[in-house]
């Protein structure tokens, strides 16, 4: 910024440095950008899933096993939760004309960081309930045929990949909080 706010000032202090506020507000309209497009994301892939489960639960249902259809119309309610959460925790602040972008900025660090240290309550926990009932009525089902150590020792591989998969996915939005919680804090230090 070639113009400083206080010339007399900054003349005494060589290394005085001011954030342009367009450069703030800059940064805040696209740090707005990246969340609304990792949501409509999210929400697509959610979208994606809701006739794949459906007609899954639909086609078990069909051939008498209800328990299995049951569990996976849970996966399809704990998807829809997380679409729905994925708006009501990690959605975008609306900006306000009278605040500065500096404040919206933080706040919507804040924010994010909030959700994504929260993803195993608000991203993972509404489809575990589907996953677990799914496994044991699969589990179940098989234990009829093959006895339940062999259905047990059936279903623990793929239970262990798909909860496997749900830890990667806390490990890598607590590395993304991480590096959220880093962003916000040389935010408030340009302050």
């Amino acid at each position: 910024m070639t113009n400083t706010p206080l010339p007399a000032w900054a003349a005494l202090e060589s290394d005085a440095d001011f954030t342009d506020p367009a450069a703030i507000c800059a940064q805040a309209a696209l740090f707005d950008r990246r969340i609304a497009r990792r949501n409509r994301i999210e929400r697509l892939a959610g979208l994606v899933q809701l006739p794949f489960w459906g007609a899954l639960a639909g086609f078990f249902f069909w051939e008498g096993e209800a328990l299995i259809g049951v569990s996976l119309l849970m996966i399809v309610g704990g998807i829809m939760l997380v679409m729905r959460n994925l708006s009501l925790f990690a959605g975008n602040l609306a900006p306000q004309p009278e605040q500065p972008c500096r404040m919206h900025l933080e706040a919507q660090y804040r924010r994010q960081l909030h959700a994504l240290r929260r993803v195993p309550v608000w991203y993972i926990g509404p489809v575990v309930p589907g996953v677990f009932a799914f496994f044991a009525a699969t589990a179940a089902g098989a234990a009829r045929n093959v006895g339940w150590a062999a259905a047990v020792e059936g279903a623990a591989m793929p239970f262990a990949i798909t909860f496997g998969i749900f830890a990667v996915v806390i490990l890598l939005n607590r590395r993304a909080a991480r590096a959220v919680a880093d962003d916000l804090e040389r935010i408030q230090h340009e302050a």
